[in-house]
Order: C-alpha cells, then structure tokens, then sequence
C-alpha cells in the first residue's frame, strides 16, 4: 500500500520534479500532465494543490530557494572566517554543480523568463535578488571593498552568467577563485587567501 502524503511533502514532490524537468528540459517550462507524471501524482492533484502553471512555478521557486538557503546557512555555521572563503562558498552553492543545484538554476531561470513579462513575478525576483546582493554585499564590505554594494552587484551578475555556463558547458567552464580575485581588495591576511 502506498504511504499517504501529507499536503507539503506532496507540494515538495512536485517541486523536485518540476526542477527535474526544467533541467532536462532546459528551461521549457513542463505541461502539467509532464508534472503530474514526474511527480506520480495525478493532474487532479496539481490543480488541487495549484490553481495555475503560475503558482506552481512561484511554489517551485521558493521551494528551492529555501534549499539553498538552507544550505548556505549550514556553511554560514562553518567555520568560515575570510570574507573571501564566505563568497566563494555562497557563489559556490550557487552553481549548479550536482543534481539538486541543477534543478535550481533550472528553475531559477524559468522564474526570470516568467518575471520578463510578468510585474508580479519580476517584484518576487527584485526580493530575492536583494536577499542575495545583502549576503555578497556584507563580505565585501568586511574585506574591504571599496563599494561592497556596487562589487556584490557586479558578482551577483557574474554568478548568472556562471550558472548559464555550469548549466550548459559543465562545471569545468567556470573558474570561482578567478571572478574572486578580480573582485576583491589584494590582501596580506593569511586567512583572506586560504
């Protein structure tokens, strides 16, 4: 017999499988029939749980980005004291390096194809990128930096044309401690460096 779901495992279910798709689908947003056959669950159930495409992407999105955010808050509880060894983890955990990080980017750049043409959806994106340039931004500034704002701003762009290219071409493509050392203040520390 098969386990009964509660209603947010089920929700969480289908978000992985959306990330899935997206991923194999680069960026083509799935039908919900696609969905409901990934997840194995019935399209009945979506719509019971999703009123439109919209939602569920939007539920998607949050639903990774909490895992990523999960994650960057565990290595945040790291021992992780240079400003350069926190942007190099957050950039890294970014990057879509495995399986999970993969589903997220997918979804990531299915929400800004959807945030291009939706005001809704551009407002949630605008959100989450604050969250992030406050992250880069309060390391730079604790390096040094000159303009911590302007520094996370051009990372924050660097990382989406990194994530593009782990995507497509494969983590080989992209080279973290180079887009680092154009960024960040020379440092005699030893700790900056490690």
């Amino acid at each position: 017999m098969r386990e009964r779901w509660v209603p947010d495992a089920r929700r969480s279910a289908v978000a992985d499988a959306v990330g899935r798709l997206l991923t194999r689908g680069h960026g083509t947003f799935p039908g919900m029939r696609e969905i409901a056959a990934e997840a194995g669950v019935t399209t009945g159930t979506l719509q019971h749980h999703f009123a439109t495409k919209d939602d569920l992407l939007l539920f998607a999105l949050d639903h990774h980005c909490r895992r990523c955010a999960d994650r960057l808050k565990a290595r945040s509880a790291q021992d992780l004291p240079s400003p350069r060894r926190a942007l190099a983890a957050i950039v890294t955990e970014l990057l879509p390096l495995d399986d999970d990080r993969a589903a997220e980017t997918s979804v990531a750049k299915a929400f800004v194809s959807r945030a291009a043409t939706d005001p809704g959806f551009a407002a949630h994106y605008r959100a989450q990128r604050e969250i992030l340039l406050g992250l880069l931004g309060e390391q730079f500034g604790r390096a040094g930096t000159p303009d911590p704002a302007a520094a996370a701003t051009i990372l924050a762009q660097a990382v989406e044309g990194m994530r593009t290219d782990c995507l497509l071409l494969g983590p080989d493509a992209v080279d973290v401690d180079a887009v680092l050392d154009r960024l960040l203040p020379p440092s005699s520390s030893p700790e900056e460096t490690a």
